[in-house]
């Protein structure tokens, strides 16, 4: 899921740090060392999912910078505002705290990965799959179990 953040309209990949591990089966080279196959490292840097999303939506960036939305700008003029600028002293907007609450929300978004592949389950139910055998198959529904033989016979 991809982690973006807000910045006056303009959405920008979050910043993450994540701990992975290299999982090909070459040395990759991340932050000036190398890192050899198998071997965790920590990734710091923006949101790759995001990355991905605006490379194939072919921009830097989602959305408009809200003093440039014109649905944005009709509804501070039809507010009886001259301009943006007077309709943000109005509500009390303070672009610096915005800035820095904006620098704060970028600073790390935590993410964690298995560190190793999950080994496959080999039996499901804790017992063994004897459909087919005829020797062991378990005929019920309402009322006692019976076990049918190979034979057809009840045993």
């Amino acid at each position: 899921m991809p982690t973006f953040v807000s910045n006056k309209g303009l959405w920008s990949p979050a910043k993450e740090e994540v701990g992975l591990i290299n999982k090909s089966d070459k040395v990759i080279d991340y932050d000036g060392k190398k890192i050899q196959p198998g071997q965790p490292f920590v990734y710091k840097g923006p949101d790759r999912e995001a990355l991905k999303m605006l490379h194939l939506a072919g921009a830097a960036t989602l959305g408009t910078d809200f003093r440039h939305d014109p649905e944005f700008r009709q509804a501070v003029r039809n507010q009886g505002f001259e301009s943006i600028d007077e309709y943000l002293k109005h509500i009390g907007y303070d672009e610096e705290a915005d800035e820095k609450k904006f620098k704060e929300r970028t600073v790390s978004v935590k993410a964690h990965e298995i560190p190793e592949k999950v080994k496959k389950i080999d039996a499901m139910g804790g017992g063994k799959d004897f459909s087919g055998n005829k020797d062991n198959d378990i005929v019920g529904g309402f009322g006692a179990e019976k076990r049918i033989g190979a034979d057809g016979k009840e045993k």
